[in-house]
């Protein structure tokens, strides 16, 4: 019991390296600057103008899916000034330039703009402040930030307590995602029999070019779907063994590229593979990676 102590003690409460959470938090809030600088040009979804309001948009919600506090909490006048605030936020935090409360002050904001109209967000805009409220607790900015440049700083802090906790929270969190998502999926029957994902690459308003050729070669959809569930059910496993962990990490790589690809869903895309950062061996980030960039610019 000791020992099996000893190792939970371990894998929540050591320390843990911040290259990946660094590498996680460029990715995930550059994708959101970018989400949300797109979306400068038409606020007036986010006012009770819009075609559906901010009470219809909870109304229309399931209670157990209703938001406990609505971090929603000014009026309309102020959107256009709170939403240059996130975008600006989000760009501070993609270059590290920022720490535990700049990015809490960004998630607030972020999590208004959702609950402003949920019509309007979609699954990148859920899963990015769902892992931006973990890495509010984090050292996210400590390593691969402009100071670290501009300072020429060499002597990197290692994880806190909190931090450690934060990214083995993350780290469940997506595996608790991918199993929930291909366990629901198999309570439907068109996974079953292989035709799910005809329906989407059938339709022409949910894909970016015509898949029409695949009535050609139709095994290919079954495949695609079974894989899909395999690749989702078996995802906590597989990344938890040492030896299988960068393969399904490669296919969800390719996973996800296909759906930003084939389905113009990039940013939800980039969303899901910022967090893959935290399963990669930071010894291989920190050779391969951030070495060779340091030989041409300085420490990061």
């Amino acid at each position: 019991m000791k020992k099996v102590w000893q190792k939970w003690d371990q894998f929540w409460f050591g320390p843990q390296n911040l290259l990946g959470l660094a590498f996680m938090r460029v990715l995930l809030c550059g994708t959101m600057f970018y989400m949300y600088l797109g979306r400068l040009s038409n606020l007036e979804y986010y006012t009770d103008n819009s075609w559906i309001s901010k009470a219809m948009a909870l109304e229309v919600m399931q209670d157990l899916y209703r938001p406990l506090f609505l971090w929603c909490f000014w009026p309309d006048s102020w959107n256009l000034f709170m939403h240059i605030l996130l975008v600006v936020l989000l760009g501070v935090l993609t270059l590290g330039l920022g720490g535990r409360w700049i990015m809490w002050l960004a998630w607030v904001i972020d999590v208004g703009f959702i609950q402003r109209n949920y019509a309007v967000n979609f699954g990148a805009d859920i899963i990015a402040a769902l892992f931006l409220f973990y890495m509010s607790f984090t050292q996210s900015c400590e390593r691969l930030s402009l100071l670290n440049l501009l300072r020429k700083r060499r002597d990197f802090k290692g994880a806190d307590t909190l931090s450690s906790v934060m990214i083995r929270m993350m780290q469940v969190q997506i595996c608790v995602i991918y199993a929930y998502t291909g366990w629901e999926k198999l309570k439907g029957g068109s996974w079953w029999d292989g035709t799910a994902l005809w329906s989407v690459m059938a339709n022409p308003q949910m894909t970016t070019m015509d898949f029409s050729f695949l009535r050609a070669i139709p095994w290919v959809i079954p495949v695609v779907a079974y894989l899909t569930i395999l690749f989702e059910v078996y995802f906590p496993v597989m990344v938890a063994w040492p030896k299988t962990r960068n393969i399904w990490l490669l296919m969800g790589v390719l996973f996800h590229a296909g759906i930003g690809i084939f389905m113009g869903l990039a940013p939800f895309a980039t969303t899901m593979v910022s967090t893959y950062f935290l399963f990669w061996d930071p010894r291989v980030l920190e050779q391969k990676v951030v070495s060779a960039f340091a030989r041409g610019t300085g420490p990061v």
